[in-house]
């Protein structure tokens, strides 16, 4: 009797999806794992596990220049529309995700004045504006820090005002070679800016924007940018080198080398001459296992603070050690849900969606997150008057 073998059954178009996503193999496993070191050096400070992962901050600033590079400068035609659409399906579904449910889980039982502080500060992430209201109410290595579930959201502005500017040279710098002499333009004097705020002993420029863009530049300079031609073992001895500064500035640095500082010259360096050096044994040995957190990282990053600060309200005191553990441990759970859920979703509408539906999705992404802020900003007003 012939016997047929049964076709095993395909799988499933979400299977496929997140295999893709945390298994890929059209890009560079090595950076999603840079982005995960990062984020666990800035998970563990916020733990207080770590004295200078802070660092990973900066860390995230130089891919992201990296990235925005590729996205605007080199693509050719640039394409504003799309641009637009992609970032903010990126983005805005799990921040407003993240800022609606925090809200509503907090602002009913706190206390008035953290009321109206808490809600005024996620008015000001929804419209990526966080960092300005950071800069004039509480300084980020302050005790206080710890009362703000959103205070973490001023690194997301950051971010995206660089989209915005990068956004604008893209249209108005349509030859390479004028974005490369504005882009030089941009890093020099960024660089001499934080270099007096430094001087200054300016604590409050950490959130500046102006004091960051030539960690965005420097990222984005990398497409532009010779690619070095090093035997195997020299590219692993300076790939192996550049880790081990971005490890040891996350063990070893104070909070005195926090941006602006000199000392984050050699993370962000080292952070670029490991983009520059793909194919390395010791990027598949070091970083690619820390690949798939980097795939999540902006959904850890998202939830890891307000999970913090809410086990410490809820707790009223100091969360640390092995409670700290089991809220770090939920917060992974929460983070990797809302990836797949929101973060993965939205991303995934934007690629199959008709152009019209798609531009349309992006608008009412925008007016949801501006209304929330307007309902926010409210609550914040009546808290404060009353």
């Amino acid at each position: 009797m012939l016997q047929l073998n049964p076709t095993p059954p395909a799988p499933s178009r979400w299977r496929a999806i997140l295999e893709n996503d945390f298994f890929p193999g059209n890009r560079r496993r090595d950076i999603d794992g840079l982005r995960g070191l990062a984020i666990a050096l800035v998970v563990l400070f916020h733990a207080g596990w770590l004295k200078g992962g802070f660092i990973g901050v900066d860390v995230f600033v130089v891919i992201s220049g990296y990235f925005m590079g590729r996205s605007a400068l080199m693509q050719h035609p640039f394409q504003p529309v799309r641009f637009v659409c992609r970032r903010l399906y990126r983005l805005l579904p799990a921040l407003l995700c993240m800022v609606a449910l925090v809200s509503a889980g907090m602002l009913w039982w706190v206390l008035q004045s953290d009321r109206a502080d808490i809600a005024i500060n996620g008015a000001y992430a929804l419209v990526y504006l966080s960092n300005i209201w950071a800069s004039g109410h509480v300084g980020y290595f302050q005790g206080q820090a710890v009362a703000y579930p959103f205070l973490h959201t001023w690194s997301l502005s950051l971010e995206m005002q660089f989209y915005a500017i990068i956004f604008v040279m893209a249209l108005l710098l349509p030859l390479t070679r004028h974005r490369r002499l504005v882009l030089s333009a941009i890093f020099s004097a960024s660089a001499a800016y934080c270099a007096h705020a430094w001087y200054t002993g300016d604590s409050q420029a950490y959130y500046n924007i102006f004091d960051r863009l030539w960690q965005f530049a420097l990222g984005t300079m990398v497409w532009m940018l010779p690619r070095p031609k090093l035997p195997a073992a020299a590219a692993n001895a300076v790939y192996a080198a550049a880790v081990a500064v971005i490890v040891g500035a996350g063990l070893f640095y104070p909070l005195s080398s926090a941006c602006p500082s000199w000392m984050t010259v050699f993370p962000c360096s080292a952070v670029v001459l490991i983009i520059m050096l793909p194919d390395t044994q010791v990027g598949r040995w070091c970083l690619v296992p820390l690949s798939p957190l980097g795939v999540i990282s902006y959904s850890v990053y998202l939830w890891h603070w307000p999970g913090i600060v809410v086990a410490n309200y809820l707790l009223f005191f100091q969360v640390h050690g092995a409670m700290m553990a089991g809220v770090l441990a939920l917060v992974m759970v929460v983070s990797l849900l809302s990836y797949v859920l929101v973060e993965r979703t939205g991303l995934d509408y934007e690629d199959r969606a008709p152009v019209a539906a798609r531009n349309r999705g992006a608008a009412l992404l925008v007016a949801a997150c501006l209304g929330l802020a307007a309902v926010l900003a409210y609550i914040s007003h009546v808290s404060r008057v009353h």
